[in-house]
């Protein structure tokens, strides 16, 4: 159990809830993925500055370079907005609930109740590094400059995700084996 994870999640127990495991995203692989998309956009971006064209062709680089300059910045405040997130982020597990803290400012408090696991209405998977509560008949993705692991509520379903877990298959089994014994 991460214990600074551990201190964040444990306010929010109810009765009777006992706190099974803590901890938050480690791995930054989203953030590599990131940069290297923010890396070759700018690269773009550059050449089409530096190439010596005709007038038309300069006119026409110009533009588009300029465009590519507004979607690095765009991609920037992204890969800003993701960071935040995910080291504001902590992850708890308990007999009753999958709980995830985390915010930009003030981190808010959402609850996954693992009876619903049992119902084809949620179902968890192992995803990588990520243990993914999503429903059956969809494949769940980030939507950009939003909480990674907790969707905005105009999405119509309901998702979750734990990122970037330092043991992953340990979670999910704790997720799996909990909601067993709610049957």
């Amino acid at each position: 159990m991460d214990p600074e994870a551990a201190a964040v999640i444990t306010p929010h127990l109810l009765a009777r809830e006992e706190l099974l495991w803590s901890g938050r995203p480690h791995d930054t692989t989203g953030l590599r993925w990131r940069a290297v998309a923010i890396i070759l956009v700018a690269i773009a971006a550059l050449t089409l500055r530096a190439l010596p064209l005709d007038s038309s062709l300069a006119e026409r680089a110009n533009i588009n370079s300029i465009l590519l300059a507004v979607l690095v910045c765009a991609l920037i405040a992204e890969a800003i907005l993701f960071h935040t997130y995910l080291s504001n982020t902590f992850y708890g597990v308990t007999n009753l609930r999958a709980i995830i803290v985390s915010g930009l400012r003030e981190p808010e408090m959402t609850a996954v109740p693992l009876d619903v696991l049992n119902t084809p209405r949620l179902r968890v998977r192992l995803i990588n590094r990520t243990v993914e509560l999503s429903p059956p008949d969809t494949r769940s993705g980030a939507i950009p400059f939003t909480n990674p692991s907790v969707p905005p509520d105009w999405t119509g379903n309901d998702w979750y995700r734990l990122l970037a877990l330092e043991d992953p298959r340990r979670v999910y089994d704790l997720i799996v084996e909990s909601a067993h014994k709610l049957e």
